[in-house]
């Protein structure tokens, strides 16, 4: 009977370790799963499909397409792109968020090369992160000092809040209000 007892006793104690073990070999295969999923997709920046890329899913479709709309009249009478992404938790970590952001900008070539006159407006809401990248070309016309303002005072505002499309559309349209003055 005591035999039997151990040899039960025994049998349970292995059942959780191996448990154990697999349940820490599959987090290390997700985070090195994870790890090359995020080393595919920045070694493949996929193209954008049109100057709004909602991989977060943040926007409705409705909100999308008025983003988009006011993008493209800005760019029809200043020929200044801005392109706009939500960057998911699976395509970059946080600490490398602002590389991925200006590899984005700089793959997809936002502006006219000739006059580097692009701008990618970037954020995760998961990672709660906000960067806009300017072009060379740009910079001439908007200041660090008033891109970080807009963040900080325009959109922050209403992420915290988790209204993106508000921080975005009132962002976007105080990027704009800058340009039209200096442009």
């Amino acid at each position: 009977m005591k035999l039997k007892i151990f040899y039960i006793f025994f049998l349970s104690i292995t059942l959780i370790a191996n448990s154990s073990l697999e349940a820490q070999t599959k987090t290390e295969l997700s985070k090195e799963s994870l790890e090359n999923y995020r080393k595919q997709f920045w070694n493949n920046i996929p193209k954008p499909m049109r100057w709004v890329n909602d991989y977060e899913k943040a926007f409705t479709p409705k909100q999308i397409a008025s983003l988009d709309s006011i993008i493209v009249n800005f760019m029809e009478e200043s020929s200044i792109q801005i392109a706009i992404i939500t960057i998911d938790t699976l395509m970059t970590n946080k600490k490398m968020f602002n590389d991925l952001a200006l590899r984005v900008a700089n793959q997809w070539g936002v502006g006219e090369t000739e006059k580097d006159n692009g701008i990618l407006f970037a954020f995760s809401r998961l990672h709660r992160q906000v960067r806009i990248v300017n072009g060379y070309g740009i910079e001439k016309l908007i200041s660090d000092r008033e891109t970080k303002e807009i963040i900080e005072n325009t959109i922050i505002p209403y992420f915290k809040k988790d209204d993106y499309y508000s921080g975005t559309f009132n962002g976007l349209s105080a990027l704009i209000k800058i340009l039209k003055t200096k442009n």
